[in-house]
């Protein structure tokens, strides 16, 4: 069965570039190349479309609108591409992804020949093909779920984080979303310090600390040295370095990538020790792949108390799937749900 594709970009070259890229892709099938997010929305009425590949500096209708239009009709995976997708406009990025935009990819500053991308397209494009999306104002609350897993554990019916907690958080494709949620409603006495590892690309991280904090109400730290951590503060690491913890400090490693990842939610949190496993709360959000899902199996045997996203709301069911095939993880919840944990402090 063909993936079929629906491209917005309104310069020729670059159009001429999607047909080469993608012609020798037996089941990719662009559907449609329009120049503007208004041709966009018609095609979308006529035509079935399992992915969109959309610019955002276009005529009468731009990428943003086009997104933000979409996701609030006819949602669908959208995978940004543009020159405005670099380092130095991290506003613009992560202000299509709260339009609901799935992914975002650079266009090569060198001639803007899209052909260069063809095996980052590729790959990207079949991992969307299987992305359900949802419509941007529809209520979480549809995918609300929970799921006890391991019922042979006796765990206490409520439990509160504390400052003695350790709180743990992974995640890939689709985390910024997700993040975004989290802080939105995390308290500004959230007692617990929060480490974080963020599958994203070189350049891109500290934009995306920069943009949750203007949402978030505890101090966001964008890790450039070591430091002693401190209950109510949210670590993340800086680009290409592993976030570990040792002892009462928070460091940055740049060892070797895990398994293509550097950071790694696994270097994260298999980083504990036995005790800090028994305080530990991790969750492994949305993302494909595996990476967390050894680390997050580590902090339950120890004691720790470990959460998968669910299938339903995970943009890309591929980390808390492999956590949960291995048995690590105590339970399942709805992003609704989790966001529910830290809003409260009760889990």
């Amino acid at each position: 069965m063909k993936i079929k594709i629906l491209i917005l970009e309104d310069n020729p070259l670059i159009q001429l570039g999607y047909k080469k890229a993608f012609e020798t892709i037996p089941d990719f099938e662009i559907v449609r190349i329009v120049s503007n997010g208004e041709e966009g929305l018609i095609v979308l009425d006529s035509e079935e479309i399992d992915v969109i590949l959309c610019d955002l500096n276009m005529p009468r209708m731009d990428g943003f609108e086009f997104t933000k239009r979409c996701m609030s009709t006819k949602p669908k995976p959208i995978l940004i591409v543009s020159d405005l997708v670099q380092s130095e406009n991290t506003e613009e990025i992560f202000k299509v992804l709260n339009y609901g935009a799935v992914e975002v990819l650079p266009k090569p500053k060198i001639g803007g020949d899209i052909s260069l991308l063809r095996l980052e397209l590729e790959k990207k494009i079949r991992i969307l093909a299987g992305v359900i999306v949802f419509t941007k104002k529809e209520s979480a609350s549809k995918l609300r779920s929970f799921q006890r897993v391991d019922t042979t554990i006796d765990f206490p019916s409520e439990r509160k984080i504390s400052k003695d907690t350790l709180v743990m958080i992974g995640a890939s494709t689709g985390g910024p979303q997700a993040f975004q949620q989290i802080f939105a409603a995390v308290p500004s006495d959230f007692p617990a310090p929060i480490f974080s590892v963020q599958h994203i690309s070189n350049g891109f991280g500290q934009g995306m600390v920069e943009w949750l904090s203007q949402i978030c109400p505890l101090k966001l730290h964008y890790l450039t040295d070591d430091t002693e951590w401190e209950p109510g503060h949210v670590y993340f690491p800086k680009d290409d370095h592993h976030l570990v913890l040792d002892g009462t400090k928070v460091r940055l490693e740049q060892s070797e990538k895990v398994r293509g990842h550097r950071p790694s939610v696994d270097q994260l949190f298999l980083s504990l020790t036995e005790y800090q496993c028994k305080k530990t709360l991790a969750f492994l959000l949305t993302g494909m792949g595996d990476d967390g899902a050894i680390g997050l199996k580590r902090i339950k045997d120890f004691g720790g108390y470990t959460f998968a996203q669910d299938e339903a709301s995970s943009v890309v069911y591929g980390m808390p799937r492999v956590a949960l095939e291995l048995g690590g993880v105590c339970s399942v919840l709805s992003l609704e749900d989790i966001v529910t944990i830290f809003k409260t402090g009760v889990y």
